[in-house]
């Protein structure tokens, strides 16, 4: 029941505000369900690929999606996730989650201002932008479990201009390669739990559909700041909350295989 609520938790915010298998999942998997760090970044990508996948294409059925992003910025991330996540595979769960929770604060940053001065500068460049992107998604996926959404989204928007719905459906189709990649490059490490993902993946569909379509019913600038409300209270609990006892030690073997 907790991996299924997980789900639709998950679902829903990805739907809603992009935020999917990393943003909201890992905290619930490492807090709640009782996996370590290192486990909960690899089924969370796992779990990712369903809230990616429906969400995109609900997105992009009503217009939502910027489809250069799947191979300017998604390729990009996939080749970048795995060789960041080998890099990072023996790092502190403590590191780990400081880390996680600060990529999250700056991506509520990117939005807040927003409505400065400074955005829309890459629109003169969009392509080598949206690789750019992709190349930074791939570095917090591999190292911190985060598919994409507190980063693509908001550097969508602040760099392009573009609307914070778009921003969300063309993040959740970019971040789809990588997803591929890093579960790839987990599984190979021992970190994902399989067979938790039929019960995840359950919730995160039904959570998926229901949060996608409220946000393409919402006030994009209503939108964007309840995508940079989240991002900041979990930015701050990553970093500055308890610790589940399961996640706070060290690795103490080599992973190999399955840990289901």
């Amino acid at each position: 029941m907790r991996l299924l609520i997980s789900g639709l938790v998950t679902g829903l915010g990805g739907g809603l505000a992009s935020l999917g298998g990393g943003t909201l999942l890992i905290p619930l998997l490492t807090s709640w369900v009782g996996m370590d760090q290192l486990e909960a970044r690899g089924t969370a990508m796992g779990a990712a690929i369903f809230s990616a996948t429906i969400g995109s294409l609900l997105y992009g059925l009503h217009g939502s999606v910027d489809w250069r992003t799947l191979w300017l910025t998604g390729i990009p991330a996939m080749i970048v996730a795995p060789l960041a996540a080998r890099f990072s595979d023996h790092w502190s769960q403590r590191l780990l989650r400081r880390l996680f929770g600060v990529v999250v604060l700056c991506g509520a940053v990117v939005l807040i201002f927003k409505d400065g001065s400074y955005t829309d500068f890459a629109a003169g460049w969009p392509v080598l932008w949206l690789i750019l992107v992709g190349i930074i998604a791939g570095l917090v996926a591999g190292v911190v479990g985060v598919s994409g959404g507190p980063v693509l989204a908001p550097l969508f928007v602040f760099g392009l201009g573009v609307s914070q719905a778009l921003a969300q459906g063309s993040s959740l189709l970019a971040r789809i390669p990588q997803i591929f990649s890093s579960v790839w490059e987990n599984h190979r490490e021992g970190n994902v739990r399989w067979r938790t993902l039929p019960y995840l993946g359950a919730g995160m569909i039904a959570g998926t559909m229901g949060g996608s379509l409220l946000a393409l019913h919402l006030p994009d600038r209503k939108l964007r700041w309840i995508f940079a409300a989240l991002l900041f209270l979990l930015g701050l609990y990553q970093i500055f909350g308890p610790i589940h006892p399961s996640s706070a030690k060290l690795l103490e073997k080599p992973r190999s295989g399955d840990r289901s």
